[in-house]
């Protein structure tokens, strides 16, 4: 209490991150005699071109956003609670006594902090660090999506996205804004579904190419092999996630692979294979191990030659013109021209999250 002194208003200029609650520290002293009759806060707003104090009652705030916690003995504190953007700027305090009133001219300053999410990269070392704006020696928790993480230094790792925040321990109920993490990955888990399931010859063929990626995907590109090992043996038929065969036809025998990129790198599925025996008209798929292949093209080969010596429809001399037509997902940027073998450089770097 300052009340038996001279009349003035003393405070403390505040910082506070969105979402939380704050205290506006002030003290305001008077001369002996006097009682408190009314007191109030008041907020520097622009009216007309003109800074003018304007009672917090009158500024468009939910309920309760606004609490004085002080009293009529000389503590003026005001608290605001959900700490939002707009309520950064200039605070007064005014009051009246039995034998005079007192109108500020100086003020305390509240600035807001608006946390941005954090982004990582799957490896990066991730620290997280809790600020309260003071001198703080209590320990500190860090909470992912409501539960306690128990290290605050760690390599990134898809699981680790989520809403994190900070809270001194014993006290939970205060805590800090919320920071997201998002962690970003290369495509992972690449597989391919075929549709339909049971085919016939001269039915339509979808291949459906499908990944693990943050940020998706946003490059598709299909490969058929024509020998059992060896990069030149990918011939490109395609791009975009789904590979259509209008008509299946025995010329679309054969091992299809699917590689898929975003920024941080690519991806691949495992060959999946296409069949149809001669002179049958069921067509089996499924996907083929590395050891396998050499077999597979073998026996694609030999029932090619077996139709042929048996009569079959197609000419020699004259390979049909094999069909494929594409549907595209468009990506969000130009793809970027890659060779399905390289692989990216390996990088990282060190994210720090504050609260």
């Amino acid at each position: 209490m300052i009340y038996c002194g001279t009349w003035g208003v003393t405070y403390e200029n505040q910082c506070a991150l969105r979402g939380t609650s704050v205290d506006l520290k002030c003290k305001y002293g008077y001369t002996l005699g006097n009682l408190i009759t009314w007191v109030g806060w008041f907020k520097a707003q622009q009216v007309s071109n003109k800074l003018t104090q304007v009672p917090l009652s009158q500024l468009p705030s939910p309920p309760n956003h606004f609490k004085y916690i002080g009293d009529y003995r000389g503590n003026c504190n005001l608290r605001i609670n959900n700490v939002q953007p707009l309520d950064q700027g200039a605070y007064y305090f005014n009051f009246a006594a039995t034998l005079g009133s007192w109108t500020s001219d100086t003020y305390a300053f509240l600035s807001v902090r608006v946390v941005e999410p954090s982004v990582a990269r799957e490896g990066d070392a991730v620290r997280l660090t809790c600020k309260s704006g003071c001198p703080e020696t209590r320990k500190i928790n860090w909470f992912k999506d409501g539960r306690l993480v128990q290290r605050s230094q760690f390599q990134a790792s898809r699981e680790d996205a989520g809403s994190y925040f900070c809270a001194i321990q014993g006290e939970e109920t205060v805590r800090s804004a919320s920071v997201a993490l998002s962690v970003h990955y290369q495509p992972m888990n690449v597989s391919v579904s075929v549709s339909p399931e049971h085919i016939v010859e001269g039915s339509g063929v979808n291949l459906t190419c499908i990944s693990d990626a943050n940020p998706a995907a946003d490059n598709y590109t299909w490969y058929k092999r024509t020998e059992p090992t060896g990069s030149h043996s990918l011939v490109h038929v395609g791009s975009g996630q789904v590979l259509s065969l209008p008509s299946m036809e025995a010329s679309h025998n054969g091992l299809y692979v699917c590689y898929v990129r975003n920024n941080l790198g690519e991806g691949n599925s495992t060959e999946v294979v296409l069949a149809m025996a001669a002179g049958q008209h069921g067509l089996w798929h499924s996907s083929l191990t590395a050891e396998k292949q050499r077999l597979f093209l073998w026996f694609v080969h030999q029932t090619h030659l077996v139709s042929r010596l048996h009569g079959g429809t197609s000419n020699p001399e004259e390979p049909t013109e094999t069909v494929y037509s594409n549907i595209h997902v468009p990506p969000s940027s130009p793809p970027p021209v890659f060779d399905p073998y390289s692989s990216p450089a390996s990088r990282g770097k060190n994210v720090n999250m504050f609260a």
